[in-house]
């Protein structure tokens, strides 16, 4: 089985820079025979669909992991196991969400345990698309991140949406998600991005559940992008 693992990502935040080295050499050391691969999104406004999409069409892996520059997660193989065996043609290996403070990705980066380091707040169930999406490839081509959304917020729980609509529920595991401290993007607030991505989110929402209403908006974008 050939795992492609896909981490978006843009230098120039030091906090995010020590973090994704820090990641960087996990993935090495312990999932020594996955292609890794920095996902560099193009200039001008932070854009992830923009840097993910273009590495899952170019590459030829069977199952494709989406992770953020700043999560990790022990169990990625069992979620790629349950892509792999068809319980799910997408998943996420994880459920509750430990975010560390500054001091306590400090001491993580450093080589100490993230169990028992202070947490900028109370751990919390982290929703559907966010932070590490395991899926096959084709999956991920037929219902690519949209890259309409700029910025910070709402691609995850968007992309969430279309994945779950177009191809059933996803198979989620229970192992925590440990996320390193760094400042904040900016944004409205903590729920909402920008003006225009929660209106587009918004029509994610309504078309939910709704297979064909679902296709259209994802047919939308898809037309403007390289593989379409």
């Amino acid at each position: 089985m050939r795992v492609l693992v896909v981490v978006p990502f843009r230098g120039g935040c030091p906090h995010r820079e020590r973090a994704w080295r820090w990641l960087r050499e996990r993935y090495a050391a312990i999932h020594p025979g996955w292609d890794l691969v920095e996902a560099p999104a193009p200039e001008g406004e932070w854009c992830k669909a923009a840097a993910v999409n273009p590495v899952v069409e170019a590459s030829g892996a069977e199952v494709v992991i989406v992770a953020d520059a700043d999560v990790w997660c022990d169990e990625f193989e069992r979620a790629a196991m349950a892509v792999v065996c068809g319980q799910a043609s997408w998943a996420m290996p994880h459920k509750m969400v430990h975010r560390l403070d500054e001091v306590g990705s400090a001491a993580v980066l450093a080589g100490e345990s993230w169990k028992g380091q202070p947490l900028a707040q109370k751990p919390y169930e982290g929703v559907w698309g966010g932070g590490i999406v395991v899926a096959e490839r084709a999956v991920l081509l037929d219902s690519p991140l949209d890259p309409r959304f700029r910025g910070w917020g709402q691609e995850d729980t968007s992309w969430a949406l279309a994945l779950r609509t177009l191809h059933g529920p996803g198979w989620r595991g229970d192992a925590p998600l440990v996320h390193l401290w760094h400042p904040p993007q900016s944004r409205m607030n903590r729920l909402r991005g920008s003006h225009e991505g929660w209106e587009l989110h918004c029509r994610y929402r309504q078309a939910r559940g709704k297979p064909v209403v679902m296709r259209a908006l994802v047919e939308e974008f898809k037309e403007e992008i390289a593989w379409a």
